[in-house]
């Protein structure tokens, strides 16, 4: 009897090839490995942009002036009442009565943390250097809504020695042009505006500065 082509060729095939052939539908190990370790990725990606954001936003403490100093580079004198650990002392301080003398000048703000951090160099350097020929000043800020009382708790908590004067309405900061605190200028005997710097300043670099300025018009 004769074999029917036909049918031969609806006959169902060997399907052990066609089973094994048949992709899973379910992740791979490869993919379920990556997956997780994708996530730890962007996780930290994450947290270390967050991370870059809060650290340059707090190098500096900003504030927007539009003044500057005198056009011959010369010092803008100032006349501010004297703050100390009690709060205002009824005195007054005017810069122009420094002259002759060299004047470390710092514009600061009690809740500055880099202010804060500057203290203790200062004093180191105050002892160092304040005497009859180098005097120190910081005239403190009223911006966040500091005060003359927060001054005085500054001094307290750091047990600073040097004189403080209080700007109330922030004029002198604008006169200065000054954008951050802390601020520094070492002013000459002659009033004249030696040198500038802005934010933390190690030691070594204020004692440098100094010590050129003590010379610079002898």
């Amino acid at each position: 009897m004769a074999r029917n082509p036909e049918r031969n060729a609806l006959a169902p095939k060997n399907t052990s090839k066609t089973k094994a052939s048949v992709k899973s539908h379910g992740l791979s190990r490869s993919e379920k490995i990556a997956i997780p370790v994708v996530i730890i990725i962007a996780i930290w990606v994450i947290y270390s942009f967050t991370q870059l954001a809060s650290t340059s936003t707090s190098l500096q403490v900003t504030y927007s002036s539009t003044g500057s100093l005198t056009q011959s580079g010369g010092a803008r004198d100032f006349t501010l009442p004297v703050v100390n650990a009690g709060g205002l002392n009824g005195q007054t301080l005017s810069l122009s009565s420094f002259r002759g003398k060299v004047v470390l000048l710092e514009f600061m703000e009690p809740w500055c943390p880099h202010c804060q951090h500057m203290a203790p160099v200062l004093d180191s350097l105050h002892t160092q250097y304040g005497n009859a020929s180098v005097v120190f000043i910081s005239v403190a800020g009223p911006w966040n809504g500091a005060t003359a009382n927060d001054a005085a708790s500054f001094i307290r908590n750091y047990g600073t020695g040097w004189v403080y004067v209080y700007d109330s309405s922030g004029t002198v900061f604008a006169n200065y042009g000054v954008s951050a605190t802390p601020t520094f200028f070492i002013i000459g005997k002659d009033g004249s505006v030696l040198r500038t710097m802005q934010g933390e300043q190690t030691s070594d670099t204020l004692s440098a500065a100094i010590s050129a300025a003590e010379f610079a018009n002898d």
